[in-house]
C-alpha cells in the first residue's frame, strides 16, 4: 500500500515541475533562449525552454550526458538558436499585429485577420521544423543507453501525471 505522505511527496514535486515548466516563458523552441554563461549552474546543462520542448529538455537533462556530449549539444542548440532568433523575432512581432487589428476599435472580420493568421502559423511552423530537427541532432548524441534512460524517465513523468490527474479528480465533489 502506498502511504499518503509517498503520494503527496510525488504529488508536489510533479506539480513544482509542472508549475516551473508552466512559469517558463513559452518560446517557440528550447534554443530560442541562451545556453547558460560558462561555469554557470554548476557545469549542468539549464536553458529556459517552454513547454513544446518537453522532449527535448527531457533529452537533456536525464541522460547524464559527459562533458563531451554538453559541449556538442550546447553548440547544437547555440546553432540552432542563432538560426531561429530572427523567427521569433517575426513571429513576436506578427503576434503584436494581430492583438492590434482585434484590439482597434471599429468592425473587424474573420477575413481581416486571415493574412496575419496565416503569417503566424507558418512562423509557428518553420520553428517547429527547426526545433525537430534539433532534437534529432541531440538525440544522435546520445547512446542507447541513454536514449533508454530517457525513454524511462519519459514513462514515469507519463504516469506521474496520470497520479496527479486522478488525486485532483478524486478530490473534486460530485457533479450534480
Amino acid at each position: 500500500m502506498i502511504r499518503p505522505a509517498t503520494v503527496w511527496a510525488v504529488a508536489l514535486s510533479a506539480g513544482c515541475l509542472l508549475v516551473v515548466g508552466t512559469s517558463l516563458p513559452v518560446v517557440p523552441s528550447a534554443h530560442a533562449q541562451g545556453a547558460p554563461a560558462p561555469g554557470s549552474g554548476g557545469g549542468s546543462m539549464r536553458w529556459n525552454m517552454g513547454r513544446e520542448d518537453g522532449d527535448l529538455w527531457l533529452m537533456i537533462r536525464s541522460a547524464n550526458l559527459t562533458s563531451e556530449q554538453q559541449t556538442r549539444v550546447r553548440t547544437i542548440l547555440s546553432t540552432h538558436r542563432t538560426a531561429t532568433r530572427p523567427l521569433v523575432e517575426q513571429l513576436r512581432q506578427a503576434q503584436q499585429e494581430l492583438g492590434g487589428k482585434l484590439l482597434a476599435p471599429g468592425p473587424l472580420q474573420a477575413a481581416d485577420i486571415q493574412p496575419q493568421l496565416a503569417r503566424i502559423n507558418q512562423l509557428r511552423e518553420q520553428l517547429a521544423q527547426d526545433s525537430a530537427q534539433t532534437a534529432l541532432e541531440v538525440r544522435a548524441v546520445l547512446t542507447p543507453e541513454q536514449l533508454a534512460r530517457v525513454a524511462k524517465t519519459r514513462e514515469r513523468l507519463r504516469q506521474l501525471r496520470e497520479e496527479m490527474r486522478q488525486l485532483f479528480q478524486s478530490g473534486r465533489p460530485a457533479q450534480p
